[in-house]
């Protein structure tokens, strides 16, 4: 209580002060979040119907996991990553505002937990930040929603990865200079004996990241890696 105080919680979309209570958003910001809603691409887990992508609603898979192959095995996203949701991402990912991870992990779970569950998986799988940039930053955002989510799912945390290179940041690539700049950026730990692993981020684009760090999860004896990603681009992934 007294730490309510020093430190109030904020909504994560206008940043007002919130009453004391179960509160974690406000009800009119809540209204402002456009969450990711059926159909969806059975690759990455991105909206079809509101993404531009109605012409396309025969399909299963988006245009560009249909024109990329994927290594992992599908993916759940929280939310479509519309200007809303990049203030909110940004605030987790650049302002120190951790508690905005668990405002997401609640609303992945409430919306999307039985399916996760259903995976049946052994563990989630945050993805990891290079050591130099943990530092300057003072936490990692994929490790704080991995965490929160764990103790609402009751899955472990699996620290399996890490980064081994400071790669370029993603956002001011293009499609393919994505994929080249995070090719071979992580190593795994032995995933031998495991089954299906839920890797964890903020934010979905490319899937450059994705794809990187499911590759190496699967070379190193991962079963199955599925995506649990808080946001996810809109139109072309």
């Amino acid at each position: 209580m007294i730490l309510d105080f020093i430190y109030p919680r904020r909504c994560p979309v206008c940043n007002e002060v919130l009453p004391f209570g179960p509160f974690c958003i406000c009800d009119g910001c809540r209204k402002k979040l456009s969450f990711v809603s059926q159909p969806v691409c059975m690759g990455c887990g991105k909206e079809m119907k509101k993404s531009g992508f109605d012409s396309f609603g025969a399909e299963e898979y988006c245009p560009d996991c249909m024109r990329h192959e994927k290594c992992f095995s599908g993916g759940i996203a929280l939310l479509n990553y519309d200007e809303t949701a990049k203030k909110l991402m940004a605030g987790l990912k650049y302002k120190n505002r951790r508690e905005y991870a668990g405002f997401l992990a609640e609303e992945m779970v409430r919306r999307h937990g039985k399916k996760i569950l259903r995976l049946r998986a052994d563990g989630l799988v945050p993805v990891p930040i290079h050591r130099k940039r943990r530092r300057e930053r003072g936490y990692n955002q994929a490790e704080l929603l991995a965490k929160e989510l764990s103790w609402r799912l009751s899955l472990p945390v699996k620290q399996l990865l890490s980064r081994m290179e400071d790669t370029q940041a993603q956002k001011k690539l293009g499609y393919e200079a994505r994929q080249k700049n995070e090719a071979g950026a992580f190593t795994a730990r032995d995933c031998n004996g495991m089954g299906n692993l839920l890797l964890v981020d903020d934010i979905y684009t490319t899937g450059a990241t994705a794809q990187a760090c499911t590759k190496a999860l699967l070379e190193a004896g991962a079963g199955k890696v599925w995506l649990l990603n808080m946001a996810i681009g809109i139109g072309r992934s």
